[in-house]
């Protein structure tokens, strides 16, 4: 369980930032304004990427699980 918990927070975490990157790319500058919400988003993700354990903590607790099991 902790290992699939591991791989949706890394998935999860991955996916969101690559959405705000890729919207920052579409809106230019303007993304980084107050006036425009996606200011705030990329905030968001930026901080829940780190929260509970960066991505290269799950990484390797899902690395440490597989090799368990062999």
């Amino acid at each position: 369980a902790a290992r699939s918990v591991s791989a949706a927070k890394v998935a999860a975490g991955d996916a969101a930032y690559l959405a705000s990157r890729t919207a920052l790319q579409v809106h230019g500058a303007i993304g980084y304004t107050r006036e425009f919400d996606l200011s705030l988003w990329i905030l968001k993700v930026r901080a829940l990427v780190g929260a509970w354990g960066t991505p290269a903590e799950h990484r390797a607790r899902i690395l440490e699980s597989l090799l368990e099991g062999r």
